[in-house]
């Protein structure tokens, strides 16, 4: 039981950290910011600490559903529990995807842009341009795609407590 609260709590304060960064502050930070360039610089020291918060959630949430398991590995239930450790596990792997392969990149490239309001015309700055773009639409699919997987494997978390 107890495992399943921890899990279930993981996996609700994770979901909840996606939502709320998604409606209540990237949109907010963005239309009020006086720049675009001041505004990301803000989204990205809060994404940071936000990633750092879904990695403590998406440990929990993993090794609690793992724990559970093993620990009920005879139930007649476990193809259930196994769904939900594989999706958290899915779900842990697509956090690692953009919170820290495609921030690094992105990273880089803010660098090489510098200013969003008024970028440089080089070849370079509007090829990091073009490539931040499509790495930030990658990312918001992959959080996207999170939030249906951390879903569910709440979902699963509850059907796998009542037993």
């Amino acid at each position: 039981m107890v495992l399943t609260i921890i899990k279930s709590l993981a996996l609700g304060v994770w979901l909840g950290a996606l939502l709320m960064l998604g409606y209540a502050v990237a949109g907010p930070i963005f239309q009020h910011s006086p720049s675009k360039t001041l505004a990301g610089t803000i989204n990205g020291i809060i994404l940071g600490r936000m990633n750092a918060i879904e990695w403590v959630c998406a440990v929990l949430a993993l090794v609690a559903s793992i724990l559970s398991l093993l620990l009920h590995w005879q139930s007649s239930h476990r193809t259930l529990q196994i769904v939900e450790t594989v999706t958290i596990l899915i779900a842990a792997i697509i956090l690692w995807m953009y919170s820290i392969s495609i921030t690094n990149r992105m990273d880089t490239l803010r660098a090489t842009i510098g200013d969003f309001d008024h970028p440089q015309t080089t070849s370079t700055t509007l090829e990091a341009k073009q490539e931040f773009d499509t790495l930030h639409h990658r990312y918001t699919a992959l959080v996207s795609v999170n939030m249906l997987l951390i879903l569910s494997g709440f979902t699963l978390s509850i059907l796998n407590g009542r037993e």
